[in-house]
């Protein structure tokens, strides 16, 4: 039996939140989605989408929940039955009192 080794610089916090992603398309033009966000780390974030974006897109998130915007870069596609698993990499890190509300919010919600 393998075990695999998690090859992170940071660990990924599940959190649930939408996220609205702008990205340009294959023909140039700017496309628009709502996304789910399913975890984050200090650098990356992990979001559903109804549609594949192409690995290397450069996208622009927004995520109220989180009081977070910014740029991307997709690094990895998933399909996950009807939908698309994305694994971002974000242009500048989060701050930490993001990450430590994030927690937070992760341990009220199993209270």
């Amino acid at each position: 039996m393998s075990v695999e080794k998690e090859n992170r610089r940071h660990p990924r916090i599940p959190y649930l939140c939408p996220v609205s992603i702008s990205w340009e398309d294959a023909h140039g033009h700017t496309a628009y989605a709502h996304a789910k966000c399913l975890d984050v780390s200090e650098e990356g974030l992990r979001i559903e989408v109804s549609k594949p974006i192409s690995v290397h897109s450069r996208i622009s998130f927004r995520a109220e929940r989180l009081t977070v915007s910014g740029s991307a870069t997709v690094k990895h596609v998933t399909r996950l039955g009807a939908k698309y698993s994305l694994g971002l990499n974000l242009s500048q890190a989060l701050r930490s009192e993001i990450l430590i509300a994030i927690v937070r919010d992760n341990e009220s919600d199993e209270d």
